[in-house]
């Protein structure tokens, strides 16, 4: 089977995100496996001004009712290079029948079609013939697709036909462990493509812009005023608590790693948050505005008082 191939979430009813795409498929199209992640699986990036509608609309049925699409695509690279692709997309189910994923696949066919149209040339100018319209052309095009798979590559379909069986792909080598993800992720894990972490990530952007606006204001306007209270105690208390739960929530999410592959496991996803972003956001979820607000000043292991007197105790109020 051709090592050119995606897999997409099918169980997403918007867009069918790409979770894993191979090698040879970025070879392939020229785009790199960062670019392709979370794509449409329709693949509408590969699509040019000489693209069908017809086929990009039967594509977009195929996925949506989720049945086997097969036909031949004119699909253009990163470099906007022209060039033919055998696309075979299979819906594969789990054990309870329900179709988790989709796998397609990409087989270069420029080099056949291009003897294909130039066969046809070739009849042309021996019977004396002349193209008369888009109509005659596109009723050429669709011969030389059928004298393509009556030539020998039909037999393929069977071989590439992908069937589930006790959660093992056939004959395909070395697919991510993202295929039976499914089945195995925890119910506390959250997936970092879902609805709700994006909103999540909405809000602590929110709160990170109240406290860019709200502690330069309570330094330089309040201070340490015993006479003026502040008023945005109770908000800031609210901020600093969800970014707490924020350094919980990356314990427990998904991620892409390197080669591409989606990790649901939880002693993977925590090391990883532990070695990338975890300082970083352990120091911005410290109440330093607080412990200004409180007048709660750290030297050391003391706490200095009004007096200048150093005790040589946890930091604690005045």
């Amino acid at each position: 089977m051709d090592s050119n191939f995606i897999l997409a979430n099918a169980q997403m009813s918007k867009g069918f995100p790409i979770v894993y795409c191979s090698d040879g498929f970025c070879e392939l199209t020229g785009f790199s496996r960062a670019e392709v992640m979370q794509k449409s699986c329709a693949c509408k990036f590969l699509f040019g001004p000489e693209s069908s509608e017809s086929i990009i609309l039967s594509v977009d049925e195929a996925l949506e009712e989720r049945k086997e699409f097969k036909d031949e695509i004119m699909f253009y690279k990163k470099t906007a290079v022209l060039f033919w692709c055998l696309l075979d997309i299979v819906p594969i189910k789990n054990e309870k029948g329900d179709v988790v994923l989709f796998l397609a696949s990409f087989k270069d066919i420029t080099d056949t079609k291009a003897k294909a149209i130039q066969e046809d040339k070739k009849e042309e100018r021996r019977r004396g013939r002349v193209k008369t319209g888009s109509q005659f052309s596109s009723t050429r095009l669709r011969r030389s697709t059928v004298l393509y798979h009556i030539s020998g590559h039909m037999h393929s379909r069977e071989k590439s036909k992908i069937k589930l069986n006790k959660n093992v792909f056939g004959d395909l080598p070395a697919l991510p462990e993202y295929k039976v993800a499914d089945a195995k992720k925890s119910k506390f894990i959250l997936l970092h493509y879902s609805t709700f972490k994006a909103g999540w990530d909405w809000l602590i952007l929110l709160a990170t812009f109240y406290v860019a606006v709200t502690v330069p204001y309570n330094v330089c306007f309040i201070g340490d005023d015993d006479d003026l209270t502040r008023s945005t105690t109770v908000s800031d208390i609210a901020v600093e608590i969800l970014f707490i739960i924020d350094i919980v929530f990356n314990f427990r999410t998904t991620y892409v790693s390197k080669s591409g592959q989606v990790i649901f496991d939880a002693r993977q996803i925590c090391i990883h948050y532990l070695t990338t972003w975890f300082i970083i956001d352990l120091v911005a979820a410290l109440p330093f505005d607080l412990l200004y607000a409180f007048k709660v000043s750290v030297v050391g292991c003391g706490v200095v008082i009004d007096d200048g007197e150093e005790m040589e105790l946890l930091p604690k109020a005045q």
